[in-house]
Formats: C-alpha cells, sequence, structure tokens
C-alpha cells in the first residue's frame, strides 16, 4: 500500500486525537496551505499568459488560412512571421487542388 503523504498523515492524527470524524473539517485542513496556494497562483499566472498570447495570435490572423494575390502583402506576411506555410497554388493542377482542399480543412483556430 501507498504511504501517505505527510501533511494528510498529520492532519488525520490530530483529527484521531481530536477525537473528531467530521471529514469535511479534514478536508478543509488540508486544502488550507500554503504551498497549494502558490502552485495555484503560478497556474492561475501561467493561464493568464497562455490567454494573452491565444488573444494576440488571432489579433494578428495567425493560424487563418487566406489568399494573397500582391506580393507585397506574401512578402510582410512571411518575413514578420516566424512559421508560414505558402502554398503555390495553380487550379489547373489537380494536386494543388487537393493541397488547397486539405490546407483549408488543417486550419485550427485559435
Amino acid at each position: 500500500m501507498a504511504e501517505l503523504d505527510p501533511k494528510v498523515a498529520r492532519v488525520v492524527d490530530r483529527a484521531t486525537h481530536d477525537d473528531d470524524s467530521d471529514e469535511d473539517a479534514l478536508i478543509a485542513a488540508l486544502e488550507d496551505d500554503s504551498e497549494l496556494d502558490a502552485f495555484r497562483e503560478q497556474r492561475l499566472q501561467q493561464l493568464h499568459a497562455e490567454f494573452s498570447r491565444a488573444k494576440e495570435m488571432r489579433a494578428t490572423e495567425h493560424g487563418t488560412y487566406a489568399e494573397i494575390k500582391d506580393e507585397k502583402a506574401l512578402m510582410d506576411i512571411t518575413t514578420s512571421t516566424k512559421f508560414c506555410v505558402v502554398h503555390f497554388f495553380k487550379p489547373d493542377f489537380n494536386r494543388c487542388r487537393i493541397m488547397d482542399g486539405h490546407l483549408e480543412v488543417s486550419i485550427w483556430a485559435f
């Protein structure tokens, strides 16, 4: 059988010495932990940073599929973005139509 966490063991021992079998009080005592609060705060900061990143990516149209006919616009996009996929589409080639269809389906939104 797995060993109990030391904090859990202390709380359970204290509860048995106090002759208190209230499970809610035991859980409340376990939840009152500064380490958990620090972990929770760190996780909230991570989620906030990820949300800000996703919002920024959406604002810059990251992850979108668009037809660009202007050469200057293409150069602006490819030079300002770290990763970019460019597909030169020729409508009379069947493989180009297939690739175009795959790109339209596989674009993921943020």
